[in-house]
């Protein structure tokens, strides 16, 4: 699908007259303004920009992009078409058809509307765009330019029933956002992947026309876009961590405004990315951890482990000294610190099962006749040791460049 900054003449089924939308037209109907002063509302702290348009256009990348960064990962507009499969349009561009495979294998824990209701769907979908926006989960949906002519790319409906993907990153009341009614006046928050503006769209207007294959879709007289007869969306609600522990936070990176288009030959760029953790509790214990890549995302080593803090605050702020490159995948995640429990005794260190579990501390297994597991090793003996608690007034020399069996300083 392409940008909206550019004419929608190049896809195969598009309009046959040409249609010109772009931020500015959106704009000029006061729609990137704020709506009036509404009593409530919850903002993501989201960056807007500029998607790539080559290749039938990478808005769907580029929403699932900007959503995902409101979790806590930075995840390049082509790594979210190499994480799936051809759904229909050029190569792997995100269309309803594989957006969920892509999402899955790039570890992004989310929930799809159903798109295969009972139609007309709009009233269903506003409670469930209204619900996972106030729950703070950026939504990617796909929407309708009014005049241009679907299915797109001779799809069978619902597939190829939008012509645009962008992110919505909050939600407008005038009521308490608590009631999970959607008011006429309710407002929500966009991106249009074309530009730095935020879109204000009251939701009972998204609504529009479609009268069945073949047929252009019509938003009325002042809206460029709409949902009509299908309504698309997809909220990310978290990464897909087993970690219980971890707590929310956001990402920004810099610069912002867009990434190099490597899929027309460009280099990708270093960024810098800053973690914003949240609801944290004063005066507990936090790591954050980061990860390169999709393989390695949340394994929770020392290893990619960048700092541990004591939270003065309830929000915490990691500003990251090493950058990452744009074209590839980052994701961050501040966990609460496990506390160890006390050890009664240096040897409930060290399970085991048979001798050699053990050789590392100079000890044996305590596997014998009489014994019932768990097993652990005798207690160190000869100056062994796998950490501090095993040494009496001394500390483990278990560092880099040392190699097991590790010693006590100080002993032989």
């Amino acid at each position: 699908m392409k940008s909206i900054l550019v004419l929608i003449l190049s896809l195969p089924c598009a309009a046959a007259l040409p249609l010109r939308v772009n931020e500015t037209t959106i704009c000029a109907n006061q729609d990137c303004n704020n709506l009036g002063t509404m009593k409530y509302e919850r903002i993501l702290p989201a960056q807007p920009g500029y998607q790539w348009n080559d290749a039938g256009g990478y808005c769907g990348s580029w929403a699932i992009q900007r959503a995902t960064m409101t979790k806590g990962a930075w995840i390049s507009q082509q790594q979210v078409r190499d994480h799936t499969s051809p759904g229909g349009g050029h190569d792997n561009e995100i269309l309803s058809t594989n957006i969920e495979e892509a999402l899955t294998n790039l570890k992004i824990d989310f929930e799809g509307f159903d798109y295969n209701q009972t139609r007309p769907q709009q009233n269903a979908y506003a409670k469930w765009l209204k619900k996972h926006l106030v729950a703070g989960n950026a939504v990617t949906w796909m929407i309708l330019w009014s005049g241009q002519t679907y299915p797109i790319y001779d799809m069978t409906p619902p597939g190829g029933m939008y012509g645009h993907v962008e992110p919505v990153v909050g939600i407008q009341s005038n009521h308490p956002l608590t009631d999970p009614e959607v008011y006429d006046d309710d407002v929500a928050v966009h991106f249009t992947d074309g530009g730095t503006n935020t879109v204000h769209r009251v939701i009972s207007t998204l609504g529009g026309k479609w009268n069945g294959p073949g047929t252009a879709a019509n938003c009325g007289p002042k809206f460029s876009y709409c949902m009509a007869s299908y309504a698309f969306g997809w909220a990310v609600k978290d990464l897909a961590d087993d970690n219980t522990n971890s707590m929310p936070a956001s990402l920004q990176v810099n610069p912002w405004k867009s990434e190099p288009d490597i899929r027309s030959g460009q280099s990708g760029t270093p960024l810098k990315g800053t973690l914003t953790a949240t609801d944290l509790v004063v005066g507990s214990t936090y790591e954050i951890y980061r990860w390169d890549t999709v393989s390695d995302a949340f394994t929770y080593s020392d290893q990619f482990k960048k700092l541990s803090f004591q939270a003065s605050n309830e929000t915490f702020v990691y500003e990251d000294t090493a950058s990452f490159d744009s074209s590839g995948t980052t994701y961050y995640r501040c966990v609460e610190a496990k506390e160890e429990a006390p050890l009664s005794s240096p040897s409930e260190l060290h399970k085991c099962n048979s001798d050699a579990d053990c050789s590392g501390i100079c000890t044996y297994c305590q596997n014998g006749a009489g014994k019932t597991p768990p097993f652990v090793c005798h207690a160190p003996t000869g100056g062994c040791c796998l950490d501090d608690q095993d040494c009496d007034g001394s500390y483990c020399m278990n560092g880099p460049g040392h190699a097991q069996p590790w010693k006590c300083h100080g002993g032989q």
